[in-house]
């Protein structure tokens, strides 16, 4: 093999279009092949993030892409992670640590500058230490609203002439269009980088859109290098919102209910990922007010905002359907931002989560929270603290038992009358500890946790959706899946995918010109 470390780029027609999949479907293709592969996103605007090992923090997207190439996530993999906080508020992520001297708004070179060499120094690290580099962009590279300079896209295709591949979803339609429009609003120079185009989620008979695929090569002068067909029931956590679907489900009366609130700053949803696998159960997203008593389980998920969203909660009526249903009996849980709303309230002097000060929670938990200007971000260990509220769900637990997750927060939660704590952290970022995490309520059917992930650990879900089951009379337990090797089980059966229908040699000589 060649020294010099190869390059290549990803970029599509718009969000969703298949980029961080394809990625994530290359960087295991090559991985297999030996070939020492990473991934590489210089700039991305999320609220579905990742902590990595030493606690910093990236996109989901990137830690799925370096799983993929089987290497540990790091931050030069993603060095600059916008999130969105609404009101034209943004969080300026700095390789994995919030940067509060950054002001997005001012075009000046107090983040031009240090988004420059940010992004180059990361990708510099990255070919150094690897013979292969799969760039993904973001969004478009024809955002006329973004050219000064697109950091996303052809910014970091330009610092090492990086070949791009350009990608278009045709299962909403608009394809072809899309690709023309793209390839017509970029630069000559830009136009250039462009090597081949990609159709994706294709589910039709190939024969009739040949002279489509005919006309797309004549008038760009672009090789079509695959049609990705549409693969079904692909399980793999996703960042971008815009594939926030249900999951597959057939209705029957024996089969459980869950409901995840849709907040308007929702973050983390890959938290359900391991739900929706699930074969017994329908998963909805909630975002408007109706009646959550015919639900088994609601769930109030992590926020940028936690305190602007939980006064959508109030003002929507959904807070008084949760606390209605909360009375009937249905379990709530809480994670993150969830689950400082479930308490009494919540108290942001320095502004960190947005205009408002002071906000009453929901009164389901004995606790309130403090935010701090500081940012929680580590990667835990913990064992369920074997508390009488929660005894029947815990007594299945060993007190060895450890989950695993992450913490990404901001506030710091107080516990009021005795309450108890749901974990206690024996870990954090690799170093031994003990701190209180979570709480239960008296009665046992309200719990809330700073833990994203907790769900992806498999005998706590387990547990979790058989106690659902026996509520309602569902019959015998169910064994859970191994969640872990069924997303490996998916990364292989996307790359496969992939790899049938593209010229992988093809690629590999290209990324090396």
């Amino acid at each position: 093999m060649k020294n010099k470390t190869g390059t290549l780029m990803i970029q599509g027609t718009s969000s969703d279009a298949g980029k961080s999949l394809f990625v994530t479907a290359l960087c295991r293709i090559f991985a297999r092949k030996g070939i020492k592969t990473v991934p590489f996103k210089a700039w991305n605007m999320s609220l579905n993030s990742y902590i990595t090992k030493n606690g910093k923090e990236i996109g989901i997207a990137q830690a799925l892409q370096a799983r993929a190439a089987f290497r540990k996530a790091s931050v030069d993999m993603q060095p600059i992670l916008v999130k969105a906080m609404g009101d034209g508020q943004t969080q300026i992520i700095i390789k994995g640590e919030v940067d509060r001297k950054i002001n997005y708004h001012k075009k000046k070179n107090n983040y031009l500058e240090v988004y420059e060499n940010t992004i180059k120094d990361s990708l510099k690290r990255l070919r150094k230490d690897n013979e292969l580099v799969i760039i993904e962009g973001a969004g478009s590279p024809a955002e006329i609203n973004r050219t000064s300079p697109d950091f996303a896209n052809m910014f970091t295709a330009e610092i090492y002439n990086s070949p791009v591949l350009l990608i278009s979803s045709i299962e909403k339609g608009g394809c072809l269009a899309s690709l023309v429009g793209t390839l017509k609003l970029l630069s000559p120079a830009h136009k250039k980088l462009v090597k081949g185009l990609i159709i994706n989620k294709f589910r039709g008979d190939y024969n009739l859109l040949k002279p489509a695929v005919k006309f797309l090569e004549d008038y760009t002068k672009k090789e079509v290098m695959s049609i990705l067909p549409y693969l079904k029931d692909l399980n793999l956590p996703e960042e971008d919102s815009a594939s926030l679907n249900p999951n597959n489900y057939e209705e029957n009366s024996k089969k459980l209910k869950i409901a995840v609130i849709r907040l308007p700053h929702m973050s983390n949803f890959s938290d359900f990922n391991s739900l929706k696998m699930e074969t017994d159960l329908k998963l909805e997203y909630i975002e408007n007010n109706e009646n959550l008593l015919d639900f088994d389980l609601i769930i109030i998920p992590g926020t940028k905002t936690t305190t602007k969203d939980l006064d959508f909660l109030k003002k929507s009526g959904l807070a008084a359907e949760i606390k209605k249903a909360n009375q009937a009996g249905i379990m709530i849980i809480g994670i993150c931002g969830g689950f400082q709303m479930l308490g009494r309230k919540l108290i942001d002097k320095h502004g960190t989560e947005g205009d408002i000060k002071k906000i009453n929670g929901l009164g389901l938990l004995d606790i309130n929270t403090k935010f701090l200007n500081k940012k929680t971000t580590h990667q835990v260990k913990v064992k369920i603290n074997l508390t009488q509220q929660f005894e029947n769900l815990i007594s299945r637990f060993s007190p060895q038992e450890i989950f695993v997750g992450y913490e990404i927060h901001m506030g710091q939660t107080e516990y009021l009358n005795e309450t108890e704590e749901l974990f206690k952290i024996i870990k954090r970022s690799n170093i031994k500890v003990n701190l209180k995490d979570g709480a239960v309520n008296q009665a046992g059917n309200c719990f809330g946790s700073y833990l994203h992930g907790l769900f992806d650990n498999d005998n706590f879900r387990s547990a979790l959706l058989n106690k659902l089951r026996n509520k309602q009379s569902m019959g015998a337990e169910q064994k859970s899946y191994n969640y872990q090797k069924e997303i490996e089980n998916n990364l292989d059966r996307l790359a496969d995918m992939v790899e049938k229908n593209i010229d992988i040699n093809k690629l590999l000589k290209l990324s090396r010109r």
